[in-house]
């Protein structure tokens, strides 16, 4: 009993040993973080930089483009509706294999069910005549 109480106090004692490193470690990465921002201060205006002949030259070379919605919405319907027809043509192939696989598999469960009735027939119809000869 000691000797458990032994581990489990040591296991405790090294669990906590670790989570307060971890919480001090943690603790003093960001207490350097934020030092570092607190002597980055920007003292750079950049108000001063734009002149007001480029501001306003800059906005004349600028070109827009303008939207066709109607358009986007026209490609976007045809583009749904061959996406819609490749589907039904995938599903209707996968339920025709379905289909086949189903079919397969019921004559071969009816093929198997006739020659099982036939041995057990056979079996049981040897068994009648040994019997009849004692």
């Amino acid at each position: 009993m000691a000797k458990k109480f032994g581990k489990f106090l040591m296991t405790t004692a090294a669990l906590g040993a670790i989570a307060a490193s971890a919480y001090y470690f943690l603790r003093k990465k960001d207490a350097e973080m934020e030092d570092n921002f607190e002597e980055e201060d920007d003292f750079d205006d950049f108000d001063e930089d734009l002149d007001e002949d480029d501001a306003s030259k800059s906005e004349a070379d600028r070109k827009y483009v303008d939207l066709d919605l109607t358009k986007a919405a026209e490609t976007a319907a045809e583009k749904a509706e061959e996406g819609a027809e490749a589907f039904k043509e995938g599903l209707n192939a996968v339920k025709a294999e379905t289909t086949d696989k189903v079919v397969g598999a019921v004559e071969q469960a009816e093929k198997a069910a006739g020659e099982a009735a036939a041995k057990v027939e056979e079996f049981f119809d040897d068994e009648d005549n040994s019997m009849d000869a004692i």
